[in-house]
C-alpha cells in the first residue's frame, strides 16, 4: 500500500475541491471531489478528506444550480421586456 494512504491530513485534492466550491467554480470542484473520492476507494488518498471532497461536490453542484437558475430569470425578464417595448 502506498505511504500517502498512512498519512492523517487530507490530501491536495480533496481541499482544494472545497476552495473552489466555496468560490463557485462550478464543475471544477465536482471533478477534483470525484478524483479524489476515487483515489481514496484505491486506498492511494487519505479518507480523511473524504468530508471536504463531498461538501465540494455538493457545493460546485449548486453553484452550477443557481446560475442555471439566474440564465432563465435573465432570459424571461429579458424576453418579456423585448416584448413588451
Amino acid at each position: 500500500m502506498n505511504d500517502v494512504a498512512n498519512n492523517d491530513s487530507p490530501s491536495g485534492l480533496s481541499i482544494a475541491a472545497l476552495v473552489t466550491g466555496i468560490l463557485g467554480m462550478g464543475i471544477v470542484p465536482i471533478i477534483l471531489g470525484a478524483i479524489d473520492m476515487s483515489k481514496i476507494k484505491n486506498g492511494t488518498s487519505s479518507a480523511k478528506g473524504k468530508g471536504f471532497d463531498i461538501a465540494g461536490i455538493v457545493l460546485g453542484a449548486l453553484g452550477i444550480l443557481i446560475w442555471i437558475i439566474f440564465a432563465i430569470i435573465w432570459a424571461v425578464t429579458l424576453s418579456s421586456v423585448l416584448l413588451y417595448s
